[in-house]
């Protein structure tokens, strides 16, 4: 018996290593990363940290769910668990296949790996789509409303968006949101009309007056809009925050730059610290956490929701002095700026694709001294690490946002090689 009930009758396959025991699946991940980057530098003593662990359950604080069923009993589920034949899984979503011949999908809104107060607005939701009579959307008939219901929450309050083929069934929604889960503070309606393998669209409407949750990561509340992207396991990603923060505090003490960046929050206002950037920053959790530390720090991303964010939380901390934000594609600004006025430390979040050829030339060429890489990808890290022979890999350790499952994550400390004369 694993931790699932679900998995154990054979009715989700998402988590495929719950039969392992946890220790040693992270064991095994982190053999498999450093094994993988050992040709740049990962086997050297010392380099590799123990990796940061997750707690098994209860730990996933967003929720991506399809609703399949009917208008009158809606059934919330994984992303190919609705409709096994002629579907393919939207992309970024974890696909629970269901099981060949199985007569119907199976509802997960109490997977055991989602917060609690997750299971009880999927079920508020539920009701609110049952209430309101608004058809789920068939894949296979191009048919129906009601696309997804995705969730981001905190301990005592949660984010909920309808992902809705239209806003023909708008009114019916708001009349039943009474219904949902009180600490279901923030609302809205995603419009999706296209027939295509993606999760929303690009229209976003509130449904309630407060725009924001509030959602504490390590030592940063972060302001959360309906479109900003945060990690999924926010335990391990304050630990993965502290960490950088950490070797960021090295990097600064190396260079002599002012003490505030020590390991301990900095005062409000920041000042002339270890100077940073923060290529796709997303909300700012790394920017945010350096700038708390003393740094002053430049943050760059493409979605202009997750810049709101960032900039709101930034404000609140009394840190807009200390930071900046761009909504920006992170290649194209890094590539404008002068290099007169380059930083100590680039941080970079990219993508699962990873940097690609152009930016990772860019910082091979740029006399930018220290690379902090977190990858949710080790193959494009890698690749990356190849592009970027002037960088040598000091230390490593595996962040493990995604037990029971062969994800992987890491975050590497790179410094420049010195030039030979």
């Amino acid at each position: 018996m694993t931790l699932c009930a679900h998995f154990d009758r054979g009715e989700c396959r998402s988590c495929t290593l719950l039969p392992q025991p946890y220790p040693a699946q992270l064991q095994d991940r982190d053999s498999q990363v450093r094994g993988l980057l050992e040709p740049f530098g990962a086997g050297t003593d010392g380099c590799w940290l123990p990796p940061i662990a997750s707690a098994p359950a209860g730990f996933r604080t967003k929720a991506k769910m399809v609703v399949a069923g009917t208008a009158a009993d809606p059934i919330l589920t994984l992303p190919g668990a609705e409709e096994p034949v002629g579907h393919s899984p939207a992309p970024s979503v974890s696909a629970a296949p269901a099981p060949a011949g199985a007569a119907a999908p199976v509802d997960l809104a109490d997977c055991p790996l989602y917060l609690p107060i997750i299971h009880d607005v999927l079920a508020s939701a539920r009701e609110v789509i049952r209430r309101a009579q608004i058809p789920p959307y068939s894949v296979a008939r191009r048919r129906g409303e009601v696309k997804f219901v995705l969730v981001t929450a905190a301990e005592d309050q949660a984010l909920v968006r309808f992902v809705l083929r239209s806003d023909s069934a708008l009114g019916r929604l708001r009349e039943h949101l009474d219904k949902l889960d009180p600490r279901a503070v923030v609302v809205s309606a995603n419009i999706h009309p296209e027939h295509v393998a993606r999760l929303e669209g690009d229209e976003e409407i509130p449904l309630t007056e407060q725009r924001a949750i509030t959602m504490p990561v390590g030592d940063v509340p972060l302001r959360v809009l309906p479109q900003s992207f945060t990690q999924t396991n926010t335990d391990v990603a304050a630990q993965l925050y502290r960490q950088v923060g950490d070797w960021a505090a090295d990097i600064a003490a190396s260079a002599g730059a002012p003490a505030a960046v020590d390991g301990a929050p900095a005062s409000a206002g920041g000042g002339a610290g270890l100077r940073a950037w923060d290529l796709y920053c997303g909300v700012g959790g790394f920017a945010l956490h350096l700038a708390q530390r003393g740094a002053v720090v430049t943050g760059v991303e493409i979605s202009a929701d997750a810049i709101d964010s960032a900039r709101a939380t930034a404000e609140a901390l009394g840190l807009t002095d200390s930071t900046g934000f761009h909504v920006a594609d992170a290649t194209a600004w890094a590539r404008e700026q002068d290099p007169s006025a380059l930083p100590d430390l680039a941080v970079v979040n990219p993508p699962r694709r990873g940097l690609g050829p152009d930016l990772t030339a860019y910082l091979e060429s740029a006399p930018i001294p220290h690379v902090i890489y977190s990858s949710c990808s080790p193959a494009s890290l890698a690749r990356d690490l190849a592009a970027m022979p002037s960088l040598r890999l000091v230390r490593g350790r595996v962040v493990d946002m995604f037990p029971h499952t062969p994800h992987a994550e890491v975050v590497v400390q790179l410094t420049r090689k010195e030039k030979r004369a």
